[in-house]
């Protein structure tokens, strides 16, 4: 018996552990390497318009969701103004822990998931 308690304790342990390091806050950054001056994480689920006009990068974070159709996101540029009102380009992504560059001239940005992605 107490093999069996010790071992369902131990897989608790573990599934917690993966669940706490699923991350869903993105960063932005001023310079083009996701090193500097990042700001409060922002989180990919929601998606409300960001004005980061001037930032150099992004830091996309790893969810630990894989590849699953849950894990795929667009990110929504708008280059005109900081309230997303034009939005001018989109990149679909999966959220596995990458910093991506970003044009200084863009205004705005959205995360949407791509099943409610309409651009």
């Amino acid at each position: 018996m107490m093999f069996t308690t010790t071992t369902r304790l131990v897989l608790t342990l573990v599934a917690a552990a993966s669940v706490a390091k699923a991350d869903f806050f993105a960063n932005f950054f001023d310079d083009t390497a996701c090193t500097q001056n990042g700001g409060i994480g922002v989180d990919i689920r929601n998606p409300g318009c960001l004005a980061e006009g001037g930032r150099g990068s992004v830091f996309i974070p790893n969810t630990g969701l894989g590849t699953t159709d849950d894990n795929q996101f667009c990110f929504v540029i708008t280059h005109g103004d900081g309230s997303c009102s034009c939005q001018s380009n989109s990149n679909t992504f999966t959220a596995t822990g990458f910093c991506k560059l970003l044009d200084p001239s863009d205004q705005s940005y959205r995360f949407v998931g791509v099943s409610t992605a309409s651009v």
